[in-house]
């Protein structure tokens, strides 16, 4: 046998266990950096030094020192108690703008202002963050009845239907350790408050692939919310339809669940999500630009189809002669 074969033999075994974070033959701190954080973005627990350098196949100097640096402009933490590694709230921070402001956020917006044009409810987009559901990006209804909320308002994940699907598939230190924040606050008759029943509405949700807020956190006001996807097919984000129950009950709002899904899937198919033959389709058609099409049943009663850009101009037309009026 070789030198050359036998140095493989052991190289091979490791590469294969580390995956694409190898930084064993890269030079730039800033790549090494990025994989170091990388690695602890795709981690459900925090991370101990020697693993860090294990997956980086990185000298542990090397590693504690890119950590370090991290750690004090608060990108990553380090617990004092067990000296394992999380990402820190200044990362958090940057990736929350980076969803709002990044590649896919245009595409996004649009195809979200199609659905809420064509539903005539509002549309949310939102991540789980530090056991609240945080509003990422929304567009409001046209209608003359909808709902007003702030921008950076914090929505309690057991009483919202976005947070609710976040808990349901997220991991599982992360719902239990939520469960024992029991009993949760009441906002409305219809909030939930024990973790038993809780967690017998999150083992639904992962069941039937959707998440309902019947009145929970206000009074009045329904939502339904469906997974958004990453490339790993990991669910970020939900896309929630929002709208008073008097105008848009629940039960009507459950009919457009295909649309609403259709929605999710071609904004999962921006950030590389590809599950089947189907959701390969959706991302390709999804990066073709702007004026990209989600798949529907068909018009709403009474309108022709019409394309994005045409769908986009009526809305801000509807909107500035709405703001004339008012």
């Amino acid at each position: 046998m070789s030198r050359k074969s036998a140095v493989l033999r052991q190289v091979e075994p490791a590469e294969q266990a580390t995956g694409d974070l190898s930084c064993a033959n890269e030079k730039s701190p800033v790549i090494k950096a990025l994989r170091l954080l990388e690695h602890l973005a795709h981690s459900d627990e925090q991370v101990s030094l020697a693993d860090l350098s294990r997956k980086l196949l990185l000298p542990k100097a090397t590693s504690h020192r890119l950590a370090s640096m991290l750690e004090r402009d608060g990108i990553v933490e380090k617990d004092p108690v067990t000296l394992r590694y999380s990402l820190g709230s200044h990362f958090e921070s940057i990736a929350l703008c980076a969803l709002r402001n990044g590649a896919s956020a245009n595409l996004r917006r649009q195809l979200m202002e199609q659905l809420a044009d064509r539903l005539g409810v509002r549309i949310n987009f939102a991540v789980l963050k530090s056991g609240k559901l945080m509003l990422v990006e929304w567009v409001d209804s046209i209608s003359l009845i909808r709902i007003d909320l702030k921008p950076g308002t914090r929505v309690p994940a057991h009483c919202s239907a976005s947070g609710k699907l976040l808990l349901a598939f997220g991991p599982d230190a992360v719902r239990e350790q939520f469960l024992k924040l029991a009993p949760f606050q009441v906002l409305t008759s219809a909030t939930i408050t024990s973790a038993r029943t809780l967690a017998r509405e999150l083992a639904l949700i992962r069941r039937q692939g959707f998440a309902e807020d019947r009145q929970e956190f206000l009074p009045g006001v329904s939502c339904l919310a469906v997974p958004v996807r990453n490339a790993d097919s990991e669910v970020v984000a939900g896309l929630a339809l929002m709208a008073p129950e008097i105008s848009f009950p629940l039960k009507q709002a459950r009919r457009y669940l295909p649309e609403l899904q259709a929605c999710a899937d071609a904004i999962s198919a921006g950030y590389g999500w590809s599950l089947s033959e189907g959701g390969r389709r959706a991302a390709s058609s999804a990066m073709q630009g702007p004026a990209a099409n989600i798949a529907m049943r068909g018009p709403r009663r009474g309108h022709a189809a019409k394309s994005t850009v045409q769908r986009l101009d009526d809305r801000r037309a509807k909107l500035k002669s709405r703001q004339g009026f008012l």
